[in-house]
C-alpha cells in the first residue's frame, strides 16, 4: 500500500510576494559649507529624514562601607547603577 506525502504545513501558508514597489534613491554627501552630512534625492534636493535624539548612557558604582566606624569589620557591599537619558526628538 502506498500513501501520498503529506506536504509540510509551513508550505501550505506560502503565498506570492506582494508588488514591489521602486524606493527613490538617497544618497549622504557632506555639505562643503558646513562638514556635515546631509542626504539628497536623485534631483539633488536635500532630503529632511525627520528628528533623530542623541542619547547617553552610564553605569554608576555605588560600594557601602564595612561597619559604622565604632568597631572593626562589618560586611561591605557594591553593585552599580544604570542610567539613561534621552533628548527629546524633533519629527
Amino acid at each position: 500500500m502506498r500513501q501520498t506525502p503529506v506536504p509540510p504545513w509551513g508550505t501550505t501558508r506560502m503565498q506570492p510576494f506582494a508588488e514591489a514597489v521602486a524606493i527613490p534613491a538617497f544618497t549622504p554627501v557632506i555639505d562643503p559649507e558646513t562638514q556635515i552630512a546631509v542626504i539628497v534625492d536623485e534631483a539633488g534636493r536635500t532630503v529632511e529624514l525627520g528628528g533623530h535624539g542623541t542619547s547617553t548612557s552610564g553605569l554608576t558604582p555605588t560600594t557601602t562601607s564595612p561597619g559604622d566606624g565604632s568597631g572593626p569589620g562589618g560586611a561591605t557591599d557594591a553593585d552599580s547603577t544604570e542610567s539613561f537619558d534621552q533628548d527629546q526628538s524633533s519629527g
